[in-house]
């Protein structure tokens, strides 16, 4: 008895999941990139000051989580469009996967990066050795960029979904 995943038909199909699932990958992480960069651009003309960390921070404009969400969802769309004229079950993990991040962004984390503000005008005449007990960091204070307004995200989702297009335009074009 021989099953079709035995066949060359099923060894094709895998070579064009692999190569796919590779080429969305590498879509997604220079997406991810390219967000970082453009919030390092802003932060450093905004604050008039060149700090390498602002290319690692989180929070601000755009949601580089946002970006890399929409990333994936809007390149696995066309890719899959293309490839098997229909969409499967990972789109669908996909979108899942986006709006659930879209909605942290916005909620839990901006809330989170508001206590934080709370927490850190509280105890800012307290010991430094009292807040490292309390876990306030070897600074004395904690983290307040880490959620988005609707505007960050908006932002992030919209350039997620330029760069999904583009990166797949480039690789059914050029490769």
């Amino acid at each position: 008895m021989v099953f079709w995943a035995e066949g060359d038909l099923y060894r094709e199909f895998l070579k064009i999941i692999n190569t796919r699932a590779i080429q969305i990958t590498c879509i997604c992480l220079v997406s991810m990139l390219i967000c970082q960069i453009i919030k390092f651009v802003i932060l450093t003309i905004r604050n008039k000051k060149f700090v390498w960390k602002y290319m690692f921070i989180t929070g601000g404009f755009p949601s580089s989580h946002s970006c890399l969400c929409l990333t994936l969802t809007t390149s696995l769309f066309l890719f899959q469009m293309h490839d098997i004229n229909g969409l499967d079950w990972s789109f669908a993990v996909a979108v899942v996967l986006s709006l659930i991040t879209l909605h942290d962004a916005m909620g839990v984390r901006l809330e989170a990066s508001k206590h934080a503000v709370i927490l850190n005008n509280l105890v800012k005449d307290v010991p430094i050795e009292e807040k490292e007990a309390l876990g306030f960091g070897k600074k004395g204070f904690l983290k307040e960029l880490l959620g988005h307004k609707a505007f960050e995200v908006f932002g992030g989702a919209i350039l997620g979904m330029l760069l999904g297009i583009s990166g797949y335009f480039i690789l059914v074009s050029f490769i």
